[in-house]
């Protein structure tokens, strides 16, 4: 018996699909993690400036739907971002390098700089 894919789960499995790209891959430590970790990283990081920089020069010309789509995303890339930071933080660990006080996304992003002026 056939069972019809919902529209919400459609949308969820096009949301998953759209962000594993995200997930490393490679062995924790290694050269190949470090480089898909940067790849990424660098992706996240112009992304989230990207979205950041519409929300602004854009902020009167954008439909709610606009700003809440531009906004979901802004918050998913910071919690991508969360993910690749603890990853950063473990394979450091495994090297003997206590890197719990150094947050290298939150600060190359500043994240609390001002985004809450276009919500």
């Amino acid at each position: 018996m056939a069972r019809n894919i919902s529209q919400f789960e459609m949308l969820l499995t096009q949301e998953l699909t759209n962000l594993e790209r995200f997930v490393v891959k490679s062995p924790l430590g290694t050269n190949e993690f470090w480089s898909e970790w940067q790849e990424k990283t660098g992706e996240i990081v112009i992304t989230k400036a990207a979205i950041k920089r519409a929300l602004r020069t854009h902020k009167g010309k954008l439909s709610p739907e606009e700003i809440n789509k531009l906004s979901s995303m802004l918050e998913a890339f910071k919690e991508i971002a969360a993910y690749l930071e603890l990853l950063r933080q473990t394979a450091l660990q495994i090297r003997g390098v206590d890197a719990a006080e150094w947050d290298i996304l939150g600060g190359l992003e500043g994240e609390s700089e001002g985004e809450d002026d276009f919500f």
